[in-house]
């Protein structure tokens, strides 16, 4: 990423709403923050209102007061971390596509580490419970939000044309089913996993070094595309 995009991008960050955790109000960040934490915990349908009024210190009436119910309250959490996380990527991959020299195609390589980069750090960071209730989302939750993550594809798109682009040599089924493939490396990649790694290893791979793993994991997803 050059000098002049990561200028941009700071610029960006400081005239641009972000698409945080919700802030109006301490009671309302408190909840939304509850309910993350103990789905990420315990699972969609293991927590109840009661469980996380009681976390977040609220009477039982906050969350229909802040959200309406919480069914919209567990939707909430899922856009806005889901909008969070393809902001990063799609940010990446804009800076990717406009380090490309002129007549040249992009680098596969930087697609694909805008694709893979940002899932990788918040496994290993403060977001991680973020990154866990999206897990969670795809596999158990409500039916609105797992029919999100079914239909809505645009932002996938977007990494198809560039990997399409990049790579003229494959043909676009070829590019779809590799990064089908690709995601299911990326959803995989969770913390238990590591935890498995380590006693594999006997302590010797983890997720601390973060620029290692991510190199480690761009380099395996990049083999695939013949990078």
């Amino acid at each position: 990423m050059t000098a002049n995009n990561a200028e941009k991008r700071a610029k960006a960050a400081e005239t641009t709403p972000a698409a945080t955790a919700p802030v109006e109000g301490n009671a309302k960040t408190r909840i939304f923050l509850a309910a993350e934490s103990l789905v990420a915990e315990q699972g969609f349908e293991a927590v109840s209102s009661r469980d996380i009024t009681a976390r977040a210190g609220v009477n039982l009436g906050a969350i229909n007061y802040h959200y309406r119910s919480k069914h919209e309250l567990l939707l909430e959490i899922f856009r806005t971390r889901a909008g969070e996380l393809n902001s990063e990527r799609q940010a990446m991959l804009r800076d990717a596509l406009a380090d490309a020299p002129p007549n040249a195609p992009p680098n596969a390589n930087a697609i694909l580490r805008a694709l893979i980069e940002p899932p990788t750090l918040w496994s290993s960071d403060e977001r991680r419970t973020a990154l866990t209730y999206l897990n969670r989302a795809r596999r158990e939750g409500p039916a609105e939000v797992r029919e999100i993550i079914r239909t809505d594809v645009r932002h996938l798109r977007r990494f198809a044309e560039a990997l399409e682009n990049a790579l003229p040599h494959l043909d676009r089924d070829d590019i779809l089913w590799r990064l089908h493939f690709t995601l299911g490396v990326l959803h995989h990649n969770s913390a238990a996993d590591y935890e498995r790694l380590a006693l594999l290893s006997d302590g010797r791979c983890g997720p601390d070094d973060r620029e290692a793993l991510l190199n480690r994991l761009t380099a395996y997803i990049t083999a695939g595309f013949g990078v």
